[in-house]
């Protein structure tokens, strides 16, 4: 009868002696209810007080009950609708449906919503539809079929569920389309017509969170989506996708070079300082591109293009723009057989530790060593970081394979002391997901407790990368590490832009010059300059220097001229296995005791 929106379970009721439909569970069970008059007298009475819209109406879709909370719904009195026909609450366009269903009901003794809870647009007398709920009754009162109807105002609950299907697909913080809402369009869109699809990942942008905060990181985001969306034709499709991550969707675009105009323009929209809190914020943004048809036919597929070509923007460090092209699924491809080998390489315990001496430069003694990984392929024997680092620090395996290098190191350490070997530091390289679980003083402090060994044999290294990607609980950890006497060493200083922030915000006990700085300092002026500003700056803020990369006499020479404290390099030991440095230095000490009881 009135047009169906949505329907919900309702049980009909029925005034007077009367048969009703009953349509639950598909299910059509006739029902007789004798009343006595008292009774209807009794609902008559009941329905003209309830807060309930009530209406009666007849086969020939004449009105002929309206109470109260009718007038007040509809906004027509009584004496003004009693003998009018039903359609004047039906909108115009739903009427003829109504006609036809009221027809129907009239010749098989039994109305199809009868017994159920629908949601319909109604009519008001102001001439506006209004949502409303409408539960049906029917029956049979002399021989005539009858029709009563309770309605109720749900404007409220349509305006909720359109509030939820706009949170649903919107980004709060800046207004756009979310993740869902791309997927919903990406969904209408690929495989209908030519597009194209960008993904943007800005650079830097946790460094700002971390420095300035995250209500002024906030600012950052919703100023950076305001220039995007500036630059953006009408029909292109802008959505945050969370984080610093954005996706533009241009539709019925088979033309690269039209993005790549776009690409520049985002380059040079996001190029000028955002002024925030008082400063000038500059931030960069890598872009990822992919093309259908071209490189995917489906939706899934566009986006894993769009995400690899994103992942190649960002290794080349940052600011540029990259279309997907077929190598970087192979990449990808290798990437994944590489982390399914780690995770068994883990498991059947083909990883080893190998050691780095690190020498006291003024007299030669070894003052520690850096244990570094190294992994015993099944197949292609024994592989060095550089094969495999980066993709086992992406990996969900990284944390346990840094807890087992902690403990690794502290077994050895204690091993050698056993042996005759004179207490040394043991430096370990952290993965940045050791900083961020939480788990980091738990780990450390377990071991040293395990093997019985001194806080100050071990050395955690972090590096600009790592910090970057911290939280402030791991600092917190850091901090009471320290305390405990576990030393805290910056890898490859120098190398990263905020680095001398850095050094203000992490307990430090060390800083480990680059081997950038190191490879010319005997014959380039200004990485000597630079390592005795290093050097010099270390001191002031109580911290120890070591130079790494040092391989000939004249960059030692050079070094302790500038002040330099320690060094490692292939000038003192190449990385070996933990026996070799057992033998090289237990028999170095006794051969020294030796030569001094022959003097003597």
């Amino acid at each position: 009868m009135l047009g169906i929106i949505h329907r919900i379970p309702f049980q009909s009721l029925n005034l007077s002696s009367l048969t009703f439909g009953w349509n639950g569970s598909e299910m059509q069970t006739p029902v007789e209810l004798i009343c006595q008059e008292s009774n209807a007298g009794r609902y008559e009475q009941m329905l003209s007080s309830s807060a309930t819209a009530a209406i009666c109406a007849g086969a020939d879709n004449l009105i002929v009950s309206w109470n109260t909370a009718a007038e007040q719904l509809f906004g027509h009195r009584a004496d003004q609708v009693i003998g009018k026909p039903l359609s004047i609450i039906i909108p115009e366009r739903l009427r003829a449906a109504h006609i036809a269903g009221l027809a129907r009901a009239v010749q098989s003794s039994r109305a199809r919503l009868a017994g159920r809870s629908v949601d319909v647009l109604a009519l008001h007398a102001n001439g506006t539809e209004i949502p409303v709920d409408l539960s049906l009754s029917m029956w049979i009162e002399d021989g005539k079929p009858m029709f009563g109807a309770l309605l109720r105002d749900i404007a409220d609950r349509h305006s909720a569920k359109q509030r939820l299907e706009h949170l649903a697909h919107c980004d709060t913080l800046t207004a756009l389309p979310n993740r869902n809402a791309l997927h919903q369009n990406l969904r209408a869109n690929v495989g209908e017509a030519p597009c194209a699809l960008m993904l943007l990942d800005l650079d830097g942008f946790k460094y700002v969170n971390d420095s300035l905060g995250h209500s002024v990181g906030d600012q950052l985001i919703s100023g950076v989506a305001a220039r995007l969306s500036a630059i953006l034709g009408p029909t292109d499709f802008m959505a945050r996708l969370g984080g610093d991550e954005f996706a533009i969707f241009l539709t019925d675009c088979a033309d690269p070079l039209r993005v790549d105009e776009l690409a520049n323009r985002i380059f040079k929209a996001l190029h000028l300082a955002f002024e925030l809190a008082g400063q000038s914020v500059y931030i960069g943004t890598s872009i990822g591109i992919a093309m259908s048809p071209k490189d995917a036919s489906d939706v899934d597929q566009l986006l894993s293009c769009a995400d690899l070509a994103l992942y190649s923007a960002k290794n080349t460090g940052g600011g540029a723009r990259t279309f997907f092209f077929r190598a970087m699924q192979n990449k990808s491809d290798q990437r994944h057989r590489l982390a399914c080998d780690l995770r068994e390489a883990l498991a059947t315990n083909q990883f080893e530790l190998w050691y780095q001496p690190q020498i006291r430069l003024h007299d030669g003694s070894l003052s520690g060593v850096e244990a570094l990984l190294r992994w015993r392929h099944r197949e292609h024997g024994l592989l060095t970081p550089p094969v495999f680092i980066q993709v086992l620090d992406d990996s969900a395996i990284a944390e346990d394979v840094g807890d087992w290098i902690i403990d690794q190191a502290c077994s050895t350490a204690a091993a050698w002391e056993r042996a005759g070997l004179e207490p040394l530091r043991v430096g370990v390289n952290l993965f940045a997901s050791q900083l961020r679980s939480g788990r980091l003083f738990d780990v450390v402090t377990s071991a040293l407790a395990k093997y019985g060994l001194s806080p100050k044999s071990l050395e955690l290294e972090i590096t600009e990368n790592t910090v970057l990607r911290h939280s402030n609980q791991s600092t917190k950890a850091l901090r009471s590490l320290k305390s405990l006497g576990v030393g805290i060493a910056f890898d490859d200083f120098g190398t990263g832009f905020a680095s001398l922030i850095l050094l203000q915000k992490y307990p430090l006990t060390r800083l480990k010059i680059d081997r950038g700085f190191v490879n010319k300092i005997d014959r380039k002026a200004g990485d000597a300059a630079i390592v005795k500003a290093v050097v010099s700056m270390a001191r002031s803020l109580n911290l120890e220097v070591i130079a790494e990369g040092v391989e000939t006499v004249e960059q030692e020479a050079a070094l302790l001229r500038l002040g330099c404290d320690e060094a490692q390099g292939y000038r003192y030991g190449r990385p070996m296995p933990a026996a070799e440095i057992l033998r090289i230095y237990v028999d170095r000490r006794l051969s020294e005791q030796e030569q001094v009881r022959m003097v003597r």
